[in-house]
């Protein structure tokens, strides 16, 4: 009975706090509390990656749209060839397409104003060397010796007297009536060394068209207008009817001047065609190069997306979204 007393006033002794802590600590030795493991039930979405991160903005600014826009980088591209690839740092071929753009302008003005120089060039040389009045006395005489009847004496009345000037034949459209030239022309055949052919296929067009410039050197019926034709048949001191056929065989060929005058009008001819290719290939290059922006910002966003639904651990899917 003293034993037991002795021992409850022990434990009396003992402070609380004590009996307390060795409890806990011979719970925890023990028996061992179960750790619950945080379930992580929040799924990885497409702005935990730096690079949606980055762009997340996207819309406070203008400059940013073509990186997760596929249409403003197709319209950015259509504008100025390149910008899409740029705002996607895609430089080889934004550098590609600037590239092309800048040397195609450059050339397509190059080109046009080269044309527009020898344009004027050949101008100032028919003014010099091809003369309507020159072209009216030939056919007169043309006319004459091949016992045409086609109203050729109303337009010798006309111009006979007046003389070609050669150094500025633009006065010479001051002395020829058009109507009676364009009368006698209509009625004009081709004269071959034994047959007669058709009439002529053209009528001479008004001073200063751009067909008039074109015809005059470019058909055989307009040979006789230039200066060394007229100075070595209509005014050949042995006129005979002979001067005056279509023989196509070497005696009615045209003179230096005509193919001088066709050489100069192919050269700014060619040179306006070049220009207008070079337009073409400018107006590709603004459709390949937007075409190109859609594609990469489309395949980047597919991308994108592919890349998050590999990070959920529940699925696995690939969507491609054009």
């Amino acid at each position: 009975m003293r034993q037991i007393t002795l021992i409850l006033a022990l434990l009396l002794s003992i402070p609380a706090g004590s009996i307390a802590q060795t409890l806990n600590s011979f719970s925890n030795e023990i028996f061992k509390q179960k750790k619950t493991k945080e379930k992580r039930n929040q799924e990885i979405d497409i702005s935990d990656f730096t690079y949606q991160n980055t762009f997340s903005n996207s819309n406070s600014s203008f400059l940013e749209l073509p990186r997760t826009n596929p249409a403003i980088a197709f319209a950015a591209s259509a504008i100025i060839p390149g910008s899409g690839q740029a705002a996607n740092g895609k430089w080889v071929r934004a550098g590609i397409y600037f590239a092309v753009e800048a040397v195609g302008i450059i050339y397509h003005l190059d080109r046009n104003a080269t044309a527009r120089r020898q344009e004027k060039a050949y101008e100032e040389f028919t003014h010099q060397n091809w003369s309507v009045l020159a072209y009216a006395e030939w056919l007169v005489n043309y006319s004459m010796q091949n016992n045409l009847d086609n109203g050729w004496e109303n337009l010798q009345a006309h111009i006979d007297g007046k003389n070609p000037d050669f150094s500025n034949t633009t006065n010479d459209w001051s002395k020829v009536n058009i109507g009676l030239l364009h009368e006698v022309e209509q009625e004009t055949p081709f004269v071959f060394e034994n047959r007669y052919g058709s009439e002529f296929s053209h009528l001479l067009p008004d001073y200063g068209s751009q067909q008039y410039y074109e015809l005059i050197s470019k058909y055989y019926q307009y040979q006789p207008g230039w200066q060394d034709w007229y100075g070595q048949v209509t005014t050949a001191n042995n006129q005979n009817p002979d001067l005056y056929r279509y023989m196509w065989n070497g005696r009615d060929e045209p003179f230096t001047l005509f193919y001088q005058g066709r050489d100069r009008a192919q050269e700014f001819n060619d040179n306006y065609r070049a220009a207008g290719n070079i337009l073409k290939l400018l107006v590709v290059n603004h459709v390949v190069s937007a075409f190109d922006a859609l594609f990469t910002v489309q395949l980047k966003n597919s991308r994108i997306e592919t890349n998050t639904n590999l990070m959920k651990m529940e699925q696995f899917s690939v969507t491609w979204h054009f």
